[in-house]
């Protein structure tokens, strides 16, 4: 997430893992990185409706690695390219037995966003309510991620470079849907539009067949729909 409260990236659906291969291939990376992925438990929150969803918002607590984060996304923001994904987002750290408390149903996610976010508490728990009242929010399901951070890259875009970060995400759904993708997150200084150009090239030169990727809550909801 950016510091500026927006979280803001490029995302590249591949096929499976054999783009990941090409891409560290491509990079003269080593093929060992495939085996330094992260795992990530992605819970959502909404009501019994999907108040949230309906209105294009998610609460989302990750576990990753012993810790918990707990994000705020807001509906998405005017894009200046065809692939870049923009929108609002606060996040915060959660103590983990807080985070644990919230799974198992003993506070609220309103109680929690009040207390632990100490900057935009009282916008979130407005645009919350202006979704759903006072609908109770209650944990409605997860998702797994596989995360694998490459180390940063320089991308030439014509006479200079822009240094970006790849993360190679294999995200198991509740269906049973498997998906792989790269994400670049980058910032609002970024050149988006060259950046783009560049990337789609050099994806190409690599070989990669890809495709343009919803939004992991997208998709997570689609799931639960499938079920």
């Amino acid at each position: 997430m950016s510091a500026h409260g927006r979280e803001i990236e490029f995302k590249f659906a591949v096929a499976d893992k054999h783009g990941f291969r090409q891409l560290l291939e491509y990079l003269n990376l080593p093929a060992a990185l495939l085996g330094s992925g992260v795992k990530q438990i992605n819970h959502f929150f909404d009501s019994e409706t999907f108040c949230l969803r309906d209105h294009h918002h998610a609460i989302r607590l990750r576990q990753e690695a012993g810790r918990y984060r707990l994000t705020l996304k807001a509906e998405q923001l005017a894009s200046p390219t065809t692939l870049l994904s923009d929108r609002a987002e606060q996040e915060v750290e959660l103590p983990n037995a807080t985070a644990l408390a919230l799974l198992q149903g003993s506070v609220c996610p309103r109680h929690v966003i009040r207390h632990h976010f100490s900057n935009g508490s009282s916008t979130i728990l407005q645009m919350v309510h202006s979704a759903c009242g006072d609908a109770p929010l209650v944990h409605i399901g997860e998702f797994t991620n596989e995360r694998i951070y490459l180390p940063p890259v320089s991308i030439p875009i014509g006479k200079s470079a822009e240094t970006v970060v790849f993360e190679l995400d294999t995200s198991t759904f509740p269906n049973g849907v498997v998906d792989h993708e790269f994400e670049i997150e980058i910032s609002e200084d970024h050149d988006a539009p060259n950046l783009q150009a560049a990337l789609i090239e050099l994806l190409k030169q690599a070989g990669i067949d890809w495709s343009s990727a919803p939004s992991k809550a997208r998709r997570f909801f689609r799931a639960l729909a499938a079920k």
